[in-house]
Parts: structure tokens; C-alpha cells; sequence
């Protein structure tokens, strides 16, 4: 009955101890080290090109890290309420000389023997004399010898031999057969009881000198063991409870060195002793670290970092499509730049060659050469700078997505045209109100941003909490049992068999009250000032994307306007550059005036290519400050086109 209720007390220890809480995401192997891209085509579109970014952008593999550090910060405070063996196997081994008082009691013990040895050695000799006397006096008798040469050593034995022969030399001679018959018994009764005696002492003494022999000298040194085994399963709560059941088998001995276990042997006969203790103790807090708002608390902030880190991980996403949108429709702006500037060279030539025909013909003077020529040499430094501009837009690009170039690599051509502006009324489809609440819902670095927000909560409200002095209650049962045995398996299998000694309890109160208190008041101080700046940060956050959003509004509407202003000046200085070309030729307009006329031409092109870039890097802006730049779906980013190359709505 006891056994099975100590059973019961230790296996309900364990089972409580492997309560689990629910696991976070188990931890995954780090991602390889970062490749740069590589194009081998000539050109891509922006989206092959955002989608290459999401891939190699290493801003975004950098996110990843972080992401994947805070989740093993989580897994760390995790950590904290696993459950845990411990154990400990201990076993200690001395040899010491011996007192100068236990030395004395080890030759006490050999001097009686020995006084024991003597004195059967004593008792050999006046058996054995006894014995001859007897044997002699009964052969001078049974001869009728001289009966006065009979003598006895022991006192007692003379005087009753003297008896006799007095009662024999006074009998008459008929009765002094009687007294020879009971003289030869007396000596007859000697001899038994001497041989007898003799006999005893014989075997004492045997017996004593075969302890002598075995105690042998006196011992010198002592010799003596500690073993212990020890294990316990430590849990720890979320409430701050601490579950540990335990084991602990102990074991201990005690020798003279070179000398037996019995006494005969020169030992102490004390067999060695085993215990062992089965149990559990519980610390509950009562006050600091009760609750899981207490314990817990590292545990949950670092599980919400860790989330939060994940949506800063989607919203990188969308920061790196931005970059690489804005460098990729810059290159698109070089590239028509470059192409504008290269297609105004062509005209200047066209009227650097008309020019020079006209003076051949005498129809202009000669001066006029040479304002054209300076005008085709300028054209050909702009188109010479226009390339420049486009081979740092393709680099720029190439870094914006994480490409490498060179060694086949290269730096790719954008193959996408603008995305063209509405014309009409479709603008009014723009309604910053309206897209502001759509824009905080779907803005995932604002998503991020609450949840630091309640991460810092949690730790506040746990420092709060914290403020408490340490007061715990600690309760422990224990069962306990012995065996001794020489042999140690024996001795450890007693110590679990047999009779438990038990319950056995503890309980007990542990306190840790600092008078002022001041590392857990700068705790809260800190944790406070941590929530209220991010509380700060994603109310910024907030604002900033209301004011982008407006601002990105306003922005594509007046560029709206102003693309339609350009294209319609370019459309028309198109013409009017043809008619004076025509004019020029029939010397009814100057080289002046057409080479200002073409100038315009080219500054209003620019400028509408600068509008339309201006566009579509609005449009851009607008998705990423919306959210609607990088969808996520499942933890999976995608991206369509359609997000950047139309307005909402469309």
C-alpha cells in the first residue's frame, strides 16, 4: 500500500512536470549566404525587374536575419519553461591515517585476545600436569607402589588425596580394598576431567591465535566512500509555479585498509548504507513572478517581436519594389532623354547641312555657319551626356534589385514604356479620404509598428506587476528508505524494497525585500519609455502615411495636368519645327529663329518625359504609401503590374 502510493506521489510529480505549453514555429536552418542576381538579357520590364528584386535586394535577405534572430530570441525566453533534467553522480574515495585514540582501541582489542591466547595457553599446562599427576598417581597405586610419592599440584586434589590415604591407612585390612577401589575412581575422575579440560583449552587457544593471526597488526589508515546519484525534472510555468519531482541515491562506507569486513579479520563489521529519496518540491510565488503577465511576460513581447519582425520582412518587400520602380523609370526617363537628345542632333545636322547649302548658294552669309555648328557641337555633347546619364541609370537599377555585372553579368535596359497619365475626367477618381483607412489597414510596416507597441505594453504592464517584493512559498513530500549490505547492488536494491519511511514534508517561506526598490522601478521606468516611444512611432507612423497618401494625390493630379500641358507643346512645336525647316529653305525665316524654335522643341520633349517619369514614379509612391504595392497572401509576397501602372480603381 505504501509502495503504491510513494509510486503515485513520484509519477504524478513527472506527468506535471511534462505539461507543455504550446510551442512557438520551430526553429529553421539559416538561409544560405547572399548571391547577387544576374541578368544575361539585354532589357526587362519592371516588373521582371521588381521580381528579381524581391529575390536578390539584400536589404530584404538582411530582414530575413533579423527576422530569423528575433526568432531564436523567442525560442531563447521559450526556453525558460522547458522542461529540464538535471542530474548529478557524485562518488568520493579518501584514505586517512588513523588517531592516536582509535589506534589505541584497535590494540585494546588485540591485547585481550592475546590476554585470552595466555590464558588458555595457562589452562594447556595445568591440565596437562594434572593429567600426568593423575595418570602416575593411579600407576603407583594399581602397582603398590610407595604411595608417599604421589603428589598433586592443585591444593584441593592433595588435601582430598591426603584424605583418602589417611582414611586407608586407618582402615582395617579387609576394608582397605574398598578404599584402593575409590582411590583409583578419584584418580580416574582427574584424569577425565583434566583431558576434558585440556581438550577446551587446546581448542581456545587454536582459536585465539587464528584471530590473532587474522586481525593481524594494528591498521594505520582508514579508508571510506560517498557516492551519490542524483536527478531531478525542473519545470517552470508561465504562472511562475516551479514543479521539481526528484531522485537522489546516496551511498557511503567505511574500512581499515588490508583488513576484512569481521571483527576476526581486523575489521569494524559495519556494512555500508544506501538511501534513497523519492519527492517533489514546489516553489509558488506570492507575489514578484506570479502570474503569466510576470513570468511570461519576455516570452509573449519576444513571440509579438518576432511576428512584427515578419510583417518589417513583407513591408521590406515593398520598400525594395519602390527603389527598384523609381530606379527603373528613371531609366526609362534616361533612355527617352537619350533617344530625344539623339533625334534633336539629327534635325540640328539637318539644318547645319541646309545652312550650308543656303551659303554656297549665296542666299545666307557665311556668319550663320557658324551658330549652327555650335549648335550640332552642344547637341553632340548633350546626347554624349544623355548616355552617361543612362549607363548610371542601368547601374542604379542593377544595385536597387541586387544584381552583379561583369563576367556575362550585365546591367540590364528598361523595355517598358511609361505608364500613360488619364486624360478626361478619370483623374477625379482620386479621393485621398477615401484611400487613407484602406492605406493604415493594408500598411504592413504599420502593422509592425502596433504590434512593437503591444509588445512594449506587455513588458510595462510586467514590470508593473514586478514591483513586488520576492515572496515564495516552497512545499516539498518526500518518501525515504536505508538498506546496508556489503554488496552494492544488494544494498542499493534494499533501499528501494522494503518499508518507506514517509511522507515526509517541508514547507518553508523565502522573501527578498529591498527597502527602496530601485532596479525594479527603473525597470518600469525603462519598459514605460519603451512602450510610450513605440506608441509614439506608430502614431507617426500613421499621420506620415495619411500626409503621403494626400500628398500623392495632389502630386499625380498636377502632374496629370502638367503631362497634358507638355504633350500638347510638344505636339505642336513638332510642327512648328517642320514648318520652319521648310521656311529655312525657301529663306523666308532665319537660322536664328529655327534653331530656337528646334531648342524649344527639345526642352518641351524633356520636359514631358520628366512628367511622364514623374508619373510613374507617383503612381508607384501611391501603391507603396496604399499598401497595394506587394500583396501577401498565405506569408507568400506577389506583385501585379497592374499595382504601379494604373491609378487606384482602374
Amino acid at each position: 500500500m505504501l509502495g503504491r502510493k510513494l509510486r503515485d506521489v513520484f509519477v504524478t510529480g513527472v506527468a506535471l512536470s511534462f505539461i507543455l505549453c504550446s510551442p512557438l514555429v520551430g526553429a529553421e536552418e539559416a538561409d544560405p549566404p547572399w548571391v547577387p542576381g544576374v541578368v544575361t538579357q539585354e532589357s526587362i520590364s519592371a516588373l521582371e525587374a521588381v521580381q528579381l528584386a524581391l529575390e536578390h535586394a539584400p536589404f530584404i535577405r538582411l530582414q530575413e536575419q533579423t527576422s530569423f534572430f528575433l526568432e531564436g530570441v523567442a525560442l531563447e525566453f521559450t526556453g525558460q519553461f522547458d522542461s529540464t533534467l538535471l542530474g548529478n553522480l557524485s562518488y568520493d574515495y579518501s584514505q586517512s591515517a588513523l588517531t592516536a585514540q582509535e589506534k589505541k582501541g584497535e590494540q585494546q582489542r588485540r591485547e585481550s585476545t592475546q590476554e585470552t591466547l595466555d590464558s588458555a595457553q595457562s589452562g594447556i599446562e595445568s591440565n596437562q600436569a594434572a593429567l600426568d599427576e593423575a595418570n602416575a598417581a593411579h600407576d603407583v597405586w594399581a602397582s603398590g607402589g610407595d604411595h608417599s610419592t604421589v603428589t598433586f599440584s592443585d591444593p584441593l586434589a592433595q588435601a582430598q588425596y591426603d584424605l583418602l590415604v589417611q582414611s586407608y591407612d586407618q582402615a582395617p585390612p579387609d576394608q582397605q580394598p574398598l578404599f584402593e577401589e575409590a582411590m583409583i575412581n578419584f584418580f580416574d575422575a582427574i584424569i577425565v576431567d583434566s583431558q576434558a579440560g585440556l581438550d577446551s583449552a587446546l581448542e581456545r587457544s587454536a582459536e585465539m591465535q587464528d584471530k590473532l593471526d587474522q586481525m593481524g597488526d594494528v591498521p594505520e589508515f582508514s579508508q571510506s566512500f560517498t557516492a551519490n546519484l542524483n536527478l531531478m525534472l525542473n519545470k517552470q510555468y508561465r504562472n511562475g509555479i516551479i514543479l521539481s519531482p526528484y531522485l537522489d541515491i546516496g551511498g557511503s562506507g567505511f574500512r581499515y585498509k588490508d583488513k576484512g569486513y569481521h571483527e576476526a579479520d581486523g575489521g569494524l563489521e559495519i556494512p555500508d548504507s544506501y538511501t534513497t529519496s523519492l519527492g517533489f518540491d514546489v516553489v509558488i510565488p506570492l507575489s514578484q513572478g506570479r502570474g503569466k503577465d510576470a513570468t511570461g511576460a519576455y516570452e509573449r513581447a519576444a513571440q509579438i517581436d518576432y511576428d512584427a519582425s515578419l510583417d518589417a520582412l513583407a513591408f521590406s518587400a515593398s520598400s525594395g519594389a519602390l527603389e527598384t520602380l523609381m530606379a527603373y523609370w528613371n531609366l526609362v526617363g534616361a533612355q527617352k532623354a537619350l533617344e530625344i537628345q539623339t533625334g534633336s542632333l539629327d534635325v540640328n545636322r539637318r539644318i547645319l547641312e541646309l545652312t550650308s547649302a543656303l551659303i554656297e548658294a549665296d542666299e545666307l552669309p557665311r556668319a550663320e555657319i557658324s551658330r549652327t555648328q555650335a549648335t550640332v557641337a552642344q547637341g553632340e555633347a548633350a546626347v554624349a551626356a544623355a548616355a552617361r546619364s543612362v549607363l548610371e541609370a542601368r547601374i542604379r537599377l542593377a544595385g536597387a534589385i541586387g544584381l552583379e555585372v561583369g563576367g556575362g553579368a550585365i546591367a540590364p535596359l528598361a523595355s517598358d514604356d511609361f505608364p500613360m497619365p488619364p486624360t478626361g475626367t478619370e483623374n477625379l477618381m482620386l479621393d485621398s479620404p477615401a484611400l487613407i483607412p484602406g492605406a493604415l489597414d493594408q500598411r504592413l510596416d504599420l502593422r509592425s509598428a502596433k504590434k512593437m507597441e503591444k509588445s512594449g505594453k506587455v513588458l510595462a504592464e510586467a514590470a508593473r506587476l514586478n514591483l513586488r517584493r520576492i515572496t515564495d512559498l516552497n512545499i516539498g513530500l518526500s518518501y525515504n528508505n536505508l538498506g546496508e549490505d556489503t554488496n552494492v547492488w544488494d544494498g542499493i536494491s534494499d533501499s528501494f524494497s522494503g518499508d518507506w519511511a514517509g511522507p515526509s514534508g517541508r514547507i518553508g517561506l523565502t522573501i527578498d525585500w529591498p527597502f527602496a526598490n530601485n532596479t525594479q522601478k527603473g525597470r518600469l521606468h525603462q519598459q514605460q519609455a519603451a512602450w510610450q516611444s513605440s506608441q509614439i512611432t506608430s502614431g507617426d507612423l500613421e499621420r506620415t502615411i495619411a500626409l503621403g497618401v494626400t500628398l500623392d494625390t495632389a502630386s499625380i493630379e498636377q502632374v496629370i495636368g502638367q503631362a497634358a500641358g507638355f504633350g500638347q507643346a510638344v505636339s505642336s512645336y513638332k510642327e512648328a519645327v517642320d514648318v520652319e525647316i521648310e521656311r529655312l529653305q525657301y529663306g523666308t525665316v532665319t537660322v536664328l529663329d529655327t534653331l530656337i524654335t528646334q531648342q524649344r522643341a527639345l526642352v518641351a520633349e524633356l520636359a514631358l518625359v520628366s512628367t511622364q517619369a514623374k508619373y510613374a514614379q507617383l503612381l508607384a509612391q501611391l501603391s507603396y504609401d496604399t499598401g497595394r504595392l506587394i500583396v501577401q497572401e498565405n506569408g507568400q509576397g506577389s506583385v501585379d503590374a497592374n499595382a504601379f501602372t494604373a491609378l487606384p480603381g482602374q
